[in-house]
């Protein structure tokens, strides 16, 4: 079953619908395992389970990826599985790495799970996983590319990490890297709409990286802006001017002023 599972994920694209099915049917037949991962120490354990339920909660977390890339307008819906299945695979390689030869995804999964979380704008989570990985580890392909994003964003270097979305290590990489797009555009429009209330249309697609007006009005509808795009005058108006008239009541702080002032004379 593992083999056949694996030869699923490795097709291109990857055969999820198959792929999901011998994943159920793995899962089951590890409940007959005397050693799972989180239930006993490594020195109780037997290493070849331990091994294959490794191996199986790997490809579990690219099944999660790829499922949610398989489906764009459901791409957050997986996020579950993928934070579930990486859980156990992190147990395997903190717990159990004195019994368990290196795994050749460890990298991958690593660094992919660092990008799930930035994705995602969990930058306290980000840091606390990435102290869990060995600081000679750090140069991996895998796990200097989100480290090299999160420095960017941490700089406010948007643009930077526009420039470095297409340089992934790893096609599993895409999906988090598209949400992460998401997440830096949001924070361009904050930005834009604490800073100004209209911008040139053109500068609008230059910071969002957006190639069409039209393209544009997608967004503003897909994320709920009240933005008002108007082609005509060429500008992008992303807040209305809010006048509010402050109504100051005079006479009644007087009045409990003075009976303050009284209130203390009486006192003293």
């Amino acid at each position: 079953l593992l083999s056949k599972f694996k030869d699923a994920m490795s097709k291109s694209p990857p055969d999820t619908t198959s792929a999901s099915k011998l994943l159920s049917q793995l899962k089951i037949a590890m409940t007959s395992f005397t050693s799972l991962p989180g239930t006993k120490v490594a020195s109780e354990c037997d290493p070849k389970e331990i091994q294959f339920a490794r191996d199986v909660y790997e490809h579990a977390c690219l099944l999660s990826v790829a499922l949610c890339s398989s489906s764009p307008e459901d791409a957050r819906t997986d996020d579950k599985g993928f934070a579930r299945h990486m859980a156990q695979v992190k147990t395997c390689y903190c717990d159990y790495s004195s019994i368990l030869p290196p795994s050749p995804l460890q990298f991958q999964l690593q660094g992919l799970n660092l990008m799930f979380l930035l994705a995602n704008n969990k930058i306290a989570e980000f840091h606390t996983e990435l102290e869990l990985i060995p600081v000679d580890n750090w140069v991996n392909a895998f796990i200097q590319y989100p480290i090299k994003l999160e420095q960017y964003l941490m700089e406010g270097s948007y643009q930077k990490v526009f420039s470095s979305l297409g340089d992934v290590p790893a096609p599993s990489y895409s999906l988090f890297v598209k949400l992460l797009s998401g997440t830096v555009r949001d924070s361009i429009a904050d930005s834009s709409e604490a800073a100004s209330e209209t911008v040139p249309l053109a500068e609008a697609l230059r910071m969002l990286k957006i190639s069409s007006a039209k393209e544009l009005k997608e967004w503003i509808t897909s994320r709920d802006r009240e933005w008002e795009l108007d082609e005509a005058a060429a500008i992008v108006r992303l807040r209305k001017e809010i006048k509010a008239d402050i109504e100051m009541p005079s006479q009644k702080l007087i009045i409990e002023t003075l009976s303050y002032a009284k209130e203390l004379e009486r006192i003293v």
